[in-house]
């Protein structure tokens, strides 16, 4: 019940905090489509979740070695938190995606989410994969600044040459390499090669996960090559609708009739 408890303020609170941003851009940026504001807004509270979250899995990572020394069976109190934050996090995402008819366009972040709350709650209930779970969420590191790079595309502060914008895509493509592909697949080697614990059926369920977080990580990579400009790319201006690596999620007009 606690957990359930927590997991529920959790969402409660982001979506406070998805209304107050929503709520300051509507006054500072009256020139903003309502389109704009709520992507905008979107983007805030996925940056908070994802700083949260990768200050307390470096923490705990970084603290206590056992996370990786028997990422099976070692657990502790403290980390139970910190995926409950992310689960909080993504029922609310789910929730936010369905009340404003995006579910449609967003089959990708359904998967995504319903498979982390999925492997989470087994996490939670068996007491088991607690260093598994600590290493993956290491992909947060690399989300605060994929968000931190929408926000200041949305904002239009997009000039490649200047400190900070250059800073930022390169911070993003460096970081999407050490806290996005390596951890999964290291996590996925594991399962494939080197387990001998987990049980058929979840380590079934994991590899399937991870397969596909390989996919996503890949998506994401290729999408962000292009538009921010790496490898002989040249990088694109984007508008509110294409801002997302991952493509529009808005509903077109005719599947809102």
């Amino acid at each position: 019940m606690r957990r359930v408890l927590f997991c529920t303020c959790v969402s409660g609170v982001l979506r406070l905090e998805y209304i107050l941003a929503a709520t300051i851009l509507t006054a500072v940026k009256p020139d903003w489509s309502q389109n704009k504001k709520r992507i905008f807004s979107v983007r805030v509270v996925s940056f908070t979740h994802a700083l949260l979250s990768s200050l307390g899995c470096i923490y705990s990572l970084l603290s206590d070695p056992n996370y990786f020394k028997d990422s099976y069976d070692y657990k502790t109190d403290s980390a139970q938190y910190v995926f409950l934050f992310s689960m909080g996090y993504f029922i609310y995402d789910l929730l936010d995606m369905y009340i404003h008819g995006e579910a449609a366009n967003s089959k990708e972040y359904l998967i995504h989410h319903s498979l982390v709350i999925l492997v989470f709650s087994i996490i939670l209930l068996t007491g088991k994969l607690f260093g598994f779970a600590m290493i993956g969420l290491l992909v947060e590191v690399q989300t605060v600044f994929l968000h931190l790079r929408t926000m200041v595309r949305l904002t239009g502060h997009t000039k490649r040459g200047t400190p900070f914008y250059d800073f930022l895509i390169n911070a993003n493509m460096i970081c999407l390499f050490l806290f996005r592909h390596i951890p999964a697949t290291y996590l996925l080697h594991t399962m494939l090669f080197k387990d001998e614990k987990v049980p058929f059926v979840l380590r079934s369920l994991l590899i399937g996960g991870l397969a596909f977080l390989t996919y996503h990580n890949i998506h994401l990579t290729i999408s962000m090559v292009k538009t921010d400009g790496f490898f002989g790319y040249e990088m694109q201006s984007l508008d509110e609708d294409d801002v997302d690596p991952l493509g529009p999620v808005k509903a077109k007009k005719s599947e809102k009739q």
